[in-house]
C-alpha cells in the first residue's frame, strides 16, 4: 500500500537529480530531503530549526538504513550531529513521519513529543496489531470492495517504525521554543502543524500540501467525521498570518491561504460529486467511488491499481460520512453490507 500522506497523485520514486540533500530555508532553518524508496511520495522532509536551548527536529522519516543515514549527512552539511538536537516533534503517527523515532531517541535524542490522540492510535493499533489488517479488509468489503490480504511474509511500509513512547504529549496552542502548536485533526486525529515565531511560516505537516491533496480516510468504523475535522482545521490554518508554508512533501510554497481555498474548492466539488452519484438511488461506498475521478490526471476507479482502489473508497467513505453528519445523507446497514443514500431518498432509512 502506499502512504497515507499520498491521496491518489501519482509521482516517480525517488527524491529528484536537481534537489539538494539540504536546503538552508533562512532564519536558522534547514530542510533535510529524507528518501522513501519505492514510495510514490519520493521523500519527506525533516526539518531542523536552531533554537535557544538546542535543535528541534520536525518529522524524521520511517525506519530505514537510508533515512538515518541522509539525515546524518544533513546534519552534517548544516553543521551539526545527532548529539546536537534536543528534541523530536512529530507530526503525525504516521511510519513516514514517526518511524524512525525510536531508532533516534535511542540514539540519544532526549524529547519525543506528538499530540496525544495520535498516541493512543498508536497504543490501541498495538494492542490489536495481528488484528488491525482485518479489521480494514472487512471494512472495505463491507463497503463493497473485495479485499485480497496481502502475504504475511511480504514487507509492508507500515511495518518501518518503532513502537515508541513520547515523553511530552502536545496540546493545541502550546508554546515549544520558537514554535507554537496547532492541532489540525482530519488526516490523522492528532495532526499537529507548528508556526514558527520567528520566521512567521507554518509547518503544515501532511494537512496543506501542494500539488498533492492530502489523503482523509474512513478505515474502519471510528466514530469521527475525520472530513469534518479535516474541513474545519483548513480554515483554522487558512485564517493564520503567515510568510509561507514548509510542507513534509514537496518544496516550501509562500501563499498557504490560497492553497487551503484550493484544498476546500476541492473538498466541496467531490460533496456534489458524491451527493449526485447518489440522485439514482442506494450506493454502496465502493459505487460512488467508482463514479468519480482520481489522481490529477482523472483515472476511473477501475484504472487504479488495487491498494490505490482502497484509498479512494476510504476517502470517499469520508465524505459520505461527512455528509450523513450534516443530515444530506443515510446509511443503512443490514450485517453483511453498508449502502448510502440521500437523505430525501425514502427507499432507505437510517
Amino acid at each position: 500500500m502506499i502512504s497515507a500522506s499520498a491521496g491518489l497523485t501519482g509521482y516517480s520514486l525517488s527524491i529528484p537529480s536537481n534537489l539538494p540533500p539540504i536546503t538552508q530555508i533562512g532564519d536558522r532553518i534547514v530542510q533535510i530531503r529524507l528518501p522513501m524508496s519505492g514510495n510514490p511520495m519520493r521523500y519527506i522532509n525533516g526539518y531542523l530549526l536552531e533554537d535557544d536551548d538546542g535543535l528541534t527536529l520536525i518529522d524524521c522519516g520511517w525506519r530505514a538504513d537510508d533515512v538515518l543515514a541522509a539525515l546524518e549527512q544533513g546534519l552534517e552539511l548544516a553543521g551539526f550531529s545527532l548529539g546536537d538536537i534536543k528534541r523530536l516533534l512529530v507530526t503525525h503517527f504516521h511510519f513516514d513521519h514517526y518511524g524512525l523515532a525510536g531508532t533516534l531517541v535511542r540514539k540519544g535524542i532526549p524529547e519525543l513529543g506528538m499530540h496525544a490522540r495520535d498516541w493512543g492510535f498508536l497504543v490501541a493499533r498495538e494492542q490489536r496489531t495481528a488484528d488491525t489488517d482485518s479489521i480494514v479488509d472487512a471494512w472495505l468489503e463491507r463497503n463493497g470492495l473485495p479485499v485480497v490480504p496481502e502475504p504475511d511474509d511480504e514487507e509492508s511500509f507500515y511495518d518501518r517504525y518503532d513502537f515508541t513512547e513520547p515523553t511530552r504529549l502536545v496540546e493545541d496552542g502550546e508554546r515549544i521554543g520558537r514554535l507554537r502548536a496547532m492541532w489540525t485533526p482530519g488526516h490523522s486525529p492528532g495532526h499537529l502543524c507548528f508556526v514558527d515565531t520567528i520566521s512567521g511560516r507554518t509547518f503544515t505537516g501532511d494537512h496543506v500540501l501542494d500539488p498533492v491533496t492530502p489523503h482523509v480516510g474512513m478505515w474502519h468504523e471510528s466514530g469521527r467525521d475525520a472530513m469534518g475535522e479535516y474541513i474545519a482545521s483548513l480554515r483554522t490554518v487558512g485564517a493564520l498570518e503567515t510568510s509561507g508554508a514548509l510542507p513534509a512533501h514537496g518544496e516550501a510554497f509562500p501563499d498557504l491561504a490560497r492553497r487551503v481555498e484550493e484544498l476546500l474548492a476541492h473538498e466541496a466539488q467531490r460533496e456534489a460529486d458524491v451527493l449526485r452519484a447518489l440522485e439514482s438511488g442506494p450506493l454502496t461506498g465502493t459505487a460512488v467511488a467508482g463514479t468519480l475521478k482520481w489522481r490529477r490526471r482523472g483515472d476511473r476507479f477501475d484504472q487504479l491499481p488495487p491498494e490505490h482502489q482502497q484509498f479512494a473508497v476510504a476517502e470517499t467513505l469520508a465524505h459520505l460520512e461527512h455528509l450523513r453528519t450534516r443530515g444530506e445523507v443515510v446509511r443503512h446497514d443490514d450485517g453483511m453490507g453498508i449502502t448510502w443514500a440521500r437523505a430525501d431518498d425514502s427507499a432507505t432509512s437510517n
